[in-house]
């Protein structure tokens, strides 16, 4: 068999190990192969190289430990802040945790392996972010779009939904399939090259989709998921799920369809998400079931007090 069939192999084997991966990623790893050079290779060189494969696949299936859950999404959130300026407001900042704490006394993971943790981006765009471990990061510019501590709480319950989901501990193991995909094609070069590839493009390619999965958010199912399981924790904590209704619609009017920054960039449009929340409705009881409380007003007007004082210094 010639050197073109074995290419055809490596390629077809990358597309069914890690089809979440974009069609960029792969375009340009495909670009690699097509730089091989007219050298013939044995199947003896393609065996090994599948051996050596092996190996890393096996460890891409594994559970990703809490331990992991935890490093790893503090990494990812470390390029998120690195993008954003933290609020440091204390107070404003332990009220937040304490409403995702509530969020999370009665769900099915309460603790995780260094708790959760949210802190306040300093910007006026529109956005949130959670990751693996618990990390939570929520703009001012969306805490000035909730009117309530129930609105609020379902923006937190939003990003406490993709964390209880492993929403963002699946991404990974994605990203580990695709490495290891990108194993089995860089060992084929290997083989192909004489040892000659370019093993630095390879990484890249690796690094640059797993930025892209980053700055485009979960998927559409993903984030509709995390808005079901965000009423849940809702309801199971005291809070009225129907808020949820008021805070997207409150993001739709200030969202178009020419929106590229915050939520209309990794989030689905609100339109979508309202119907979806919607649908989930007749599980629970009427918005006026659920009791007002003053104490959670003041709590949330003396929030907010915080929040307006720390842009009027600016």
């Amino acid at each position: 068999m010639n050197k073109r069939f074995y290419i055809f192999v490596s390629i077809i084997f990358l597309i069914c190990i890690s089809s979440s991966f974009s069609q960029s990623f792969f375009g340009r790893i495909t670009d690699s192969a097509k730089k091989f050079k007219e050298e013939k290779f044995s199947g003896e060189d393609i065996r090994m190289s599948f051996e050596e494969t092996k190996e890393s696949v096996s460890q891409a299936l594994d559970e990703i430990s809490p331990e992991e859950e935890y490093y790893i999404g503090r990494a990812v959130a470390a390029k998120i802040l690195a993008k954003y300026n933290v609020l440091d407001i204390p107070n404003a900042q332990e009220y937040m945790n304490m409403i995702v704490h509530s969020l999370t006394s009665f769900s099915e993971r309460p603790y995780l392996y260094k708790d959760y943790f949210v802190v306040i981006l300093d910007s006026d765009e529109i956005n949130a972010f959670a990751t693996s471990g618990g990390h939570i990061m929520v703009s001012r510019g969306l805490i000035e779009c909730t009117d309530s501590e129930d609105s609020l709480a379902a923006v937190l319950a939003h990003e406490v939904g993709h964390v209880i989901l492993k929403h963002s501990a699946k991404a990974v193991k994605a990203s580990r399939l695709g490495g290891a995909a990108a194993q089995v094609g860089g060992t084929a070069i290997v083989a192909a090259t004489g040892g000659n590839a370019n093993f630095n493009e390879i990484s890249s390619n690796i690094d640059n989709a797993i930025s892209e999965m980053l700055e485009k958010g979960y998927s559409k199912p993903q984030e509709l998921s995390a808005d079901t399981k965000a009423l849940e924790l809702m309801n199971d904590a005291g809070y009225n799920p129907h808020a949820m209704e008021n805070i997207l619609h409150s993001l739709e009017s200030k969202s178009s369809s020419s929106d590229s920054f915050g939520f209309g960039k990794t989030h689905p449009s609100p339109t979508v998400r309202l119907k979806n929340v919607m649908i989930r409705y007749k599980f629970y009881p009427s918005s006026d079931s659920y009791k007002s409380s003053s104490k959670r007003k003041d709590r949330f007007n003396a929030f907010m007090d915080l929040i307006k004082k720390s842009k009027s210094k600016k």
